[in-house]
């Protein structure tokens, strides 16, 4: 087992969790804040649809 690959599974698997649902939007770089009209849809699709799935592929 690589340690290595679980911890960063781990780190995305929060970092999802803190877009989604905490809606942590700072926590996302490079988007201009003045552009965005809907924050917790930017934090459900970066969430859920991002960082979610790239926390759950380092697990076999």
């Amino acid at each position: 087992m690589d340690y290595g690959l679980l911890a960063i599974g781990v780190a995305l698997l929060l970092v999802s969790y803190l877009v989604a649902v905490k809606k942590q939007t700072w926590l996302l770089a490079g988007f201009n804040e003045k552009n965005i009209k809907n924050k917790s849809l930017l934090g459900n699709v970066a969430g859920g649809l991002f960082f979610l799935p790239l926390g759950l592929i380092g697990y076999p």
